[in-house]
């Protein structure tokens, strides 16, 4: 698996989708695509974070930003039908990179004349937002199963390691949203772990790669300075590389004989894109855990 950040143009696009009421009193969606604004985009995965995206876009007209944010007499409170969507340039066309439910909108008036539009979203938050019937299974029911039910109720997929156990339930039953009722399945099997990206609930095994495919990091890569690391853990910066992911096996090259040897499994990410802003970061921080040496499973 390889991407090489150095061919690719730095370009992204954002799409919002807001549903509002018009004139008729019809709820219709609004769309707006902004492609060529300056925009300052943090986008963190892992650890306890369900995919969390923030985004400040510049130039954005005033009624296009109060609409968003709905400033006028009316408050935000996060609806699922309030979505916005990140795709990246990849060097033939923009691939889909975070998705989610607005949670929270400002107008930025403090840097006038630099107004910006400021936009935060959540993955996972159509499945903390809906309600939901209570999922009950006497069973047996392999635990993929039961959780493919839960999340197709808001159209999400589930993305099982194939690597990681597979578990069958009796006698289930969890209530509130989709999101509690995943929460609950998930809270009794402590070696799996679970994050929410694109549509899509992955689940994998506990410090282990989702998949055998290793993301190459080497200064070749991208790679940004030499890394921070323990017998158990290692932090490096990288150029923008979209194939990290929470679960991703990460085959690092340092001058560090041991982190060589060891391969490397991406828990908790950090990425920061600006388009369109000169001198603007595109760059990758990762947090990872030691899998063990290479050619562990792999």
């Amino acid at each position: 698996m390889t991407f090489n950040p150095f061919a690719v143009e730095k370009k992204a696009r954002v799409t919002v989708t807001v549903t509002r009421t018009d004139a008729s009193g019809e709820a219709t969606p609004d769309v707006y695509t902004f492609l060529q604004h300056r925009m300052k985009i943090q986008v963190r995965q892992g650890g306890n974070q369900f995919g969390n995206a923030k985004i400040e876009i510049f130039g954005v007209p005033p009624d296009t930003m109060n609409n968003i944010a709905r400033l006028w007499l009316e408050s935000l409170t996060p609806q699922n039908t309030d979505t916005v969507a990140i795709d990246i340039w990849n060097g033939m066309d923009y691939v889909p990179f975070f998705q989610g439910v607005i949670s929270w909108s400002s107008v930025n008036g403090a840097g006038i004349p630099a107004v910006s539009l400021i936009i935060e979203a959540n993955a996972a938050m159509a499945l903390m937002n809906a309600t939901a019937s209570p999922y009950a299974n006497a069973g047996p029911v392999n635990l993929k199963d039961a959780l493919t039910t839960i999340a197709a109720t808001q159209d999400f997929a589930v993305d099982y390691s194939t690597s990681a156990p597979q578990y069958l339930l009796t006698d289930v039953r969890v209530t509130g949203s989709p999101m509690q009722q995943i929460a609950g399945l998930m809270s009794h099997f402590n070696d799996l772990t679970w994050f929410v990206n694109l549509q899509r609930l992955v689940v994998r095994q506990a410090n282990a790669p989702y998949s055998s495919d290793a993301v190459p990091i080497n200064v070749s890569t991208g790679m940004m300075r030499m890394p921070v690391y323990s017998s158990s853990g290692l932090q490096f910066d990288t150029l923008f590389n979209p194939l990290l992911r929470p679960g991703a096996a990460c085959d690092v090259t340092t001058i560090f004989d041991f982190v060589n040897r060891t391969l490397w499994v991406a828990a908790v990410l950090a990425h920061t894109i600006e388009p369109n802003v000169p001198g603007g970061q595109w760059t990758t921080s990762v947090a990872a855990n030691a899998f063990g040496p290479k050619g562990n499973g792999q």
